[in-house]
């Protein structure tokens, strides 16, 4: 019989077994840290909805942005500022797969419109953007709104160091689970406050929270590694270290990080005899964006 214990009590005491992981359903919070006097700055975590995958022909339909107050140097989170929703009709059919995923039909975006001078207005002071797949995200409002194209942009998939910590998915449900909790996944406003949470936590091995590694890798220099001219017969063994294929420049490329550029390199150098370059450099101004 369990009736006369607390929920806290039986949680603690199926977790002390060693049987169990709980979860809990994330409740949205405004504060994560007191005021402690440092500096701080607005940060704001986006997520789009979308009528499809393909950046060239699909649109979104969604917009979701929740603006917070950071501190640059240790990455603490202190709270959340403001918050922005909003639904769009495209000009195009919403695909099924999409509708699937994100739960948003016709219907629901019928006469919606985002106006561009309240998205510009409230992202006028945010000194970062974040999003969690910003290589999907930025070029999508990108491609809507320009008053995104010349702030910086960090990326929770790719600027953070997951594998090193022990992560080896970077979905967002997935590293939710891992620390202990889930949400209502595939709208833009849930998923923001689910990313900013996850944002706030420490991660393992570095013992440092994950907004401090994100600004940290973000704002180093990234350089795209060619592989213009290497044999056709190497493609599977670049496909199984990331490379990605440029079918308009006809070459593999690699997106390296500043410190790891040399590295990377020496790897082509050492398995194919190919004397890799650094074809483009980029920050977190253009970093993402289908600029580049």
């Amino acid at each position: 019989m369990i009736s006369n214990i607390s929920e806290s009590e039986l949680i603690e005491q199926l977790e002390k077994t060693g049987n169990y992981k709980i979860s809990k359903r994330l409740e949205p919070q405004e504060s994560f840290n007191e005021d402690d006097g440092s500096e701080k700055k607005i940060a704001i975590f986006l997520d789009v909805e979308t009528t499809g995958k393909e950046i060239a022909e699909d649109e979104i339909i969604e917009l979701g942005m929740v603006a917070f107050e950071y501190n640059p140097d240790s990455g603490k989170i202190f709270k959340i500022l403001n918050n922005f929703n909003e639904l769009e009709e495209p000009n195009i059919p919403i695909s099924p797969e999409a509708s699937e995923v994100n739960g948003i039909t016709m219907e629901m975006v019928r006469g919606h419109k985002i106006e561009d001078d309240k998205v510009e207005d409230f992202i006028s002071k945010a000194v970062l953007i974040i999003s969690h797949n910003a290589l999907f995200d930025r070029q999508f409002v990108e491609k809507r709104f320009s008053c995104f194209i010349q702030k910086n942009w960090a990326c929770s998939i790719n600027d953070v160091s997951w594998k090193e910590n022990g992560f080896n998915n970077r979905s967002l449900e997935f590293l939710a689970y891992k620390f202990d909790y889930f949400f209502d996944a595939h709208r833009a406003y849930m998923d923001c406050l689910a990313s900013i949470h996850l944002l706030s936590k420490k991660l393992p091995k570095f013992d440092s929270p994950v907004l401090q590694d994100l600004i940290v890798n973000a704002r180093q220099t990234t350089n795209r590694i060619s592989t213009k001219g290497i044999h056709i017969s190497y493609k599977d063994k670049l496909k199984a270290r990331h490379y990605k294929w440029n079918p308009k420049d006809v070459l593999w490329y690699f997106d390296a990080k500043e410190s790891e550029t040399e590295n990377e390199l020496r790897w082509l150098k050492d398995n194919f005899n190919y004397d890799g370059s650094v074809m483009a450099s980029f920050n977190a101004t253009s970093r993402y964006s289908n600029r580049v």
